[in-house]
């Protein structure tokens, strides 16, 4: 019989205790938006024609441009922009262009660094074609997924870049200063109307970031870094 040294034992007790951390917090993240007393709002994919539609995004370090009445300690949570509540045509072609404004917080599970489930299984990066990045640099994901017994399953999952830590914050958005971002830029297709998926980031970037956790906070809060996308017909 094949003997394994102890590390190989601990590392699969550390997956296994990883996996449920990021189960508790795809499951928080569809019912934590009432602890903070509002709704999400809906962000919907701009349509180009009828096959095609765009979703715009940004990603900030804090919570001062999308949620600037969100209060102590959310207005310094990291956050995706305008909404994590995505609503997109049926059976189209989306193009999601990112701008990410965030440092690079790395990843524990580098399954994330890959970029999956995109057109030519690739994304942008700045007008670079790149299908991974490496994993220390990620500062979020971008990350479609099925819920159980989903009829029509999608997976897409998008490594975000992050900026430098020596960037100068050199762009000003409604008063706030910010690091020229990073442009991410991806495709993948819906299927029919009537099918709700988790989305969710795998960074973790929460306010726990001792290994092996960094999922609750803002990863576990719809709005934030974790929401869902509807397919539907508009």
């Amino acid at each position: 019989m094949e003997r394994h040294s102890p590390g190989f034992f601990i590392g699969i007790i550390a997956t296994i205790i990883l996996g449920f951390g990021i189960i508790a917090g795809i499951f928080l993240s569809l019912r934590s938006v009432q602890g903070l007393g509002y709704e999400p709002s809906v962000l919907q994919a701009t349509k180009t024609d009828s096959t095609s539609a765009t979703l715009d995004l940004s990603t900030f370090p804090d919570s001062m441009v999308c949620h600037a009445d969100a209060g102590e300690p959310q207005i310094n949570w990291v956050t995706y922009c305008p909404s994590t509540t995505f609503e997109l045509p049926a059976n189209s072609l989306i193009t999601v262009v990112i701008k990410q404004y965030d440092g690079a917080s790395g990843l524990y599970n580098d399954f994330f660094q890959k970029v999956q489930g995109t057109v030519g299984g690739v994304a942008m990066y700045n007008n670079k074609p790149m299908s991974q990045i490496n994993a220390d640099d990620a500062a979020h994901t971008f990350t479609i997924q099925s819920q159980p017994d989903e009829t029509n399953p999608i997976f897409v999952s998008v490594p975000l870049l992050g900026v430098a830590d020596n960037a100068p914050s050199n762009v000003t958005i409604n008063g706030n200063a910010y690091p020229t971002p990073n442009i991410i830029k991806f495709q993948f297709h819906t299927g029919p109307a009537g099918h709700v998926y988790v989305w969710h980031c795998y960074v973790p970037c929460g306010n726990d970031r001792e290994s092996p956790y960094g999922f609750s906070g803002p990863m576990a809060t719809t709005g934030f870094m974790a929401g869902t996308m509807t397919v539907t017909n508009y």
